[in-house]
């Protein structure tokens, strides 16, 4: 029998305020025991996922969303208008970011972290996971257009990485994971919308169907259903936090994926 430990993987969609369940899920991930060598996120999934990869615990992430009020959409919505591209900047979201992660390095992290952000210019996604600027490559990856403005990095425009990929697999592929764990967001449901907000529905719509190029390449995907909750509602961290918690403590229960460990 081989003794050979196998590397996991995590991927963590986008989502924008839904993206908190995910928090909850990495909590079920580690109370089941597993602790992952990789972890790659997009737009909100980026934004989580530098969190944990930087060594902070679920439940310390949660905490420092309330102490730094990043539950609330005024908060950290900076208005933008001199500038185009979108009406919310994201300069305020990254001073709290670079307060809890000095180093603002992709190599310094404690776990290897990877997030997926769409060129402009190439009209392509971009895997970024080496060097500096690590956040300001993460809000790249979470600007969605028309709300946030893009963020130029080395002189490129980049947006929303969900764009091209809401739950991108590539990077734990290249870092050759044995188990690959998808934590997908449902963002977008059938339903009647409301006409104000269809174009971010159509948003949401376009950069939800995209997961399915990548679905079949994970081990494990878990499909977290954020019921009620919206993009916009960032008070509802603890209820989001119990939503993905609950999925996952689910998941691991039934799930026999793990067993060859």
């Amino acid at each position: 029998m081989s003794t050979k430990k196998q590397k996991i993987g995590i991927s963590l969609s986008g989502g924008s305020a839904m993206g908190y369940a995910h928090l909850g899920l990495l909590q079920a991930v580690e109370e089941a025991g597993y602790k992952p060598d990789c972890v790659v996120g997009t737009s909100m999934g980026a934004i989580m996922g530098m969190m944990y990869a930087a060594g902070y615990k679920p439940l310390e992430i949660k905490k420092i969303i309330k102490d730094e009020k990043m539950d609330s959409a005024i908060r950290i919505a900076f208005p933008n208008v001199p500038k185009p591209g979108g009406f919310v900047s994201t300069i305020r979201i990254q001073r709290i970011l670079k307060k809890y992660v000095p180093d603002n390095s992709f190599d310094k992290m404690q776990t290897k972290f990877y997030c997926c952000t769409s060129n402009m210019e190439t009209l392509q996604a971009e895997y970024h996971g080496q060097g500096d600027n690590l956040v300001e490559y993460v809000m790249a990856s979470a600007a969605m257009p028309g709300v946030f403005s893009p963020v130029k990095v080395n002189g490129v425009n980049l947006v929303d990485g969900g764009i091209h990929d809401h739950l991108p697999v590539k990077p734990l592929l290249d870092e050759k994971c044995d188990i690959r764990i998808g934590s997908n967001l449902l963002v977008e449901k059938p339903g009647k919308k409301k006409l104000s907000q269809l174009w971010i529905h159509a948003f949401l719509y376009c950069s939800f169907s995209n997961y399915h190029l990548t679905a079949s390449q994970f081990t494990d995907l878990i499909n977290i259903d954020p019921g009620k909750y919206w993009l916009s509602d960032f008070k509802a961290v603890n209820e989001l936090f119990e939503i993905g918690y609950n999925t996952g403590k689910t998941y691991f229960k039934n799930s026999n994926a793990f067993t060859n460990m």
